[in-house]
């Protein structure tokens, strides 16, 4: 076996296949074999395996030298790592072999991108194979590990969240071109006997950053247990600054480059966004050219730097908490912005740009010129005025906002659709494209839009639309007699589902008055409900106060209350939609209040004349909610004597509990605190049986009432105050 490794060599580690070995030979001039097995490992969008390869073919300048043919045979003042390191030859040259031994890692070289690491493989023998390469800020780990003789080995990792590393590798011989996976068990990880706060104070770099910490006290935090991640702006990045605030400010400010916890990068790269010690969250992402930048701008010069109590990130601009930025109105944003002037002189001449630059928020989308140029004419008066508050919606909307919401009703009162494409565009009403979303303004929020949003032609109200079908006549006569025409003329939005006079007709009798009206508005719902929103919400809340429901049967025909089959759905109307329904929806019959239903229940008379010798009868016929445990008339009968007076008041009152309890609900809270102030326990028994304070048995359970629930149980409840 030892034979057999020195043959092979180190495997060089890799969790990513190098898309650039895939045109490689064999010595004998043979193509290799495909990727099949490996092809899921990729190289870093950071930077290639082949520049770290040419990068670390010899010492770079800056560079932590490591002393020749010693393992870690100097002073630590880098982090190193030792890995338990196992590799196989899945196929080509030495299919079937394992490699294992000893990884140490030396990190010589900490750059933005990437940190460089030299060391050796040693195996079971003792022979060692040198090998360098580089962690990338990502995570991706490439190593390439030269043994003695003309081996080679090239492999790519990741590293995991336990700092183990897996991967895949390529090695080639004399004999030709195995590959194979790798896995290096991270068994020792160390990092300089230094705090964050001495390495900053050696580096050379910060002298700025040190006295602003001098300055602010919070030397002495940092170099406490930690674990801290500190973004750390050098001396350029301070003299950027117009001024250096004052200390409680500049305080607030430093807080806000300290996390808690030892992020690197690449767990930073995963998270994104990161709270600091300010409060305020710091974000760190990848711009289009795979430089690691955070909050969008500020770039990061040296990544990872460990120490004892943390990991320092080196950025060439001061951090500012968003709270401190002061943003533009969205007025000013757009008056400085030259591909909206157009869109700035029709705000100027319909009179809203004071409207705008008021306290908000509002969300604009902003058309830019070519998206006015596009135009025929540009509209003028009142016209103008009615598109371009047809680009306003009261309220802050990001642009992920707004494609979960779907649709945002606006200042003009028609709605925006927005939907996103295949390409991940974001569009409105089907075909204006988002050029620039999420722009921040001090007064809300802009999206620059490629083209001129116009609000669709004037839709009639609800009733107009009724008065104007004729299969909706009598509706509308309804509508007459229960004197809500006027109302659904309003505003609005309202969804109405408009009986057919074929549905009408099917009723025995059209009820009059106060029933007629009653039924009316349970055909009204507040809001615009489409009906693929009744499907997805499956209830809906009428005016009249109970629910419809909603669903849709395997003909797909959309149902109300399971059996009125909805003819025309989604017609709109300026104040709502209307829904055509085959049927006339009818509420259930109205619930009768607690003390009613026990009125008219022979076996709770007991309880009906003790709840009349306490004085407690109206209170029970009152809104509540009230949850009751009604003993029977026997339950009444097993006391010793039934009390009196306010005795009898405080039992009776530790039978009610303020709010409406069914019984799977008390179950699950074990335990209700009655009206009297003292705690009844609830259970249920293995044979299904609840039971209250351990013995009372619920005989009858969620009876619904019209202010509360009743539960009819076989024993009276004695507080322990009687």
């Amino acid at each position: 076996m030892k034979t057999l490794i020195k043959r092979l060599t180190v495997p060089f580690l890799c969790l990513f296949f190098m898309n650039f070995f895939v045109s490689c030979q064999n010595d004998d001039g043979s193509e290799v074999l495909p990727e099949q097995e490996v092809q899921e490992f990729k190289e870093s969008p950071i930077i290639s395996f082949d520049a770290i390869d040419k990068m670390t073919q010899s010492p770079i300048e800056g560079e932590f030298r490591v002393e020749e043919g010693k393992n870690f045979g100097f002073d630590i003042s880098r982090e190193r790592r030792v890995y338990d390191f196992s590799a196989t030859v899945t196929n080509g040259q030495g299919e079937g072999s394992e490699i294992a031994g000893e990884l140490n890692l030396n990190f010589t070289l900490y750059h933005a991108s990437f940190t460089i690491v030299r060391g050796d493989l040693v195996l079971p023998d003792g022979t060692k194979a040198r090998t360098r390469g580089a962690i990338v800020s990502d995570g991706i780990v490439y190593l390439i590990i030269n043994p003695p003789g003309r081996d080679l080995i090239f492999g790519v990792g990741r590293v995991g969240d336990n700092g183990n590393i897996q991967g895949g590798f390529r090695l080639f011989t004399s004999g030709g071109i195995g590959r194979g996976l790798w896995t290096a068990e991270l068994t020792e990880a160390t990092f300089p006997d230094k705090t964050i706060v001495e390495l900053i104070v050696e580096d050379g770099r910060f002298t700025s950053l040190v006295g602003a910490l001098q300055a602010t006290e919070l030397v002495e935090p940092l170099t406490g247990a930690g674990p801290f991640t500190v973004f750390a702006p050098t001396d350029d990045a301070f003299a950027a600054l117009e001024t250096i605030p004052g200390a409680e400010t500049l305080k607030e400010i430093l807080l806000y480059h300290v996390a808690s916890g030892r992020f690197n990068t690449s767990q930073l790269l995963q998270e994104e966004m990161v709270a600091s010690l300010q409060g305020e969250n710091i974000k760190v992402s990848l711009n289009d050219n795979n430089e690691i930048v955070i909050n969008d701008t500020v770039k990061l010069l040296s990544a990872n730097i460990g120490g004892s109590n943390g990991v320092i990130q080196v950025i060439d601009a001061v951090l500012l908490p968003p709270s401190f930025e002061t943003l533009q109105s969205i007025v000013e944003i757009a008056v400085n912005t030259p591909e909206l002037s157009t869109l700035v002189g029709a705000l100027q001449a319909a009179e809203l740009v004071e409207a705008l630059s008021g306290d908000g928020p509002f969300t604009v989308f902003a058309p830019t010129n070519d998206a006015f140029a596009t135009l025929e004419t540009i509209p003028s008066g009142d016209a103008l005025k009615e598109v371009l508050l047809y680009h306003v919606a009261a309220g802050k909307f990001t642009a992920e906002d707004l494609l979960q919401k779907q649709t945002v009703t606006t200042l003009q009162g028609d709605e925006v659709s927005i939907e996103i494409d295949e390409s991940g565009n974001v569009l409105l009403n089907g075909n204006i494209k988002v050029a620039i979303a999420d722009i921040e303004a001090s007064n809300g929020i802009i999206h620059v839009i490629e083209g001129v949003l116009l609000p669709t032609e004037d839709l009639q109200s609800i009733v107009e639309i009724a008065i104007n079908t004729p299969e909706l006549s009598t509706l509308v006569t309804a509508l007459q007699a229960a004197d809500l025409v006027d109302a659904l003329s309003g505003d609005g939005p309202f969804t109405v589902f408009a009986p057919t006079n074929d549905a009408f007709a099917a009723l025995e009798t059209i009820p009059d008055g106060d029933a007629l009206k009653e039924v009316l508005l349970y055909h009204v719902a507040a809001g615009k409900f489409t009906a693929e929103d009744l499907l997805q919400k499956q209830t809906v809340t009428t005016l009249q106060g109970d629910e419809v429901s909603v669903e849709m049967n395997e003909e797909g025909d959309v149902l109300l209350n399971g059996n009125i089959k909805v003819a025309l759905a989604d017609v709109e109307a300026s104040n709502g939609i209307v829904h055509v329904i085959e049927g006339v929806l009818l509420p259930a019959p109205g619930l009768s209040s607690i003390v009613e239903i026990a009125v008219n229940t022979p076996e709770l008379s007991t309880l009906v004349g003790a709840l009349q010798a306490a004085e407690l009868v109206e209170t029970l016929n009152g809104d509540g909610p009230f949850t009751v445990f009604a003993p029977t008339n026997n339950a009444f009968l097993a006391l010793d004597a039934i009390p009196s007076g306010d005795a009898l008041k405080e039992v009776l009152l530790y039978h009610v509990v303020s709010g409406r309890f069914t019984a799977e609900e008390l179950v699950a809270g074990q335990t209700v605190t009655t009206v009297q102030g003292e705690e009844v326990t609830i259970e249920m028994t293995s044979r299904g049986n609840v039971l209250l304070n351990h013995e009372i048995k619920v005989a009858i359970a969620d009876i619904e009432a019209s202010n509360g629930i009743i539960h009819v149980i076989k024993g009276v409840l004695l507080p322990s105050s009687i």
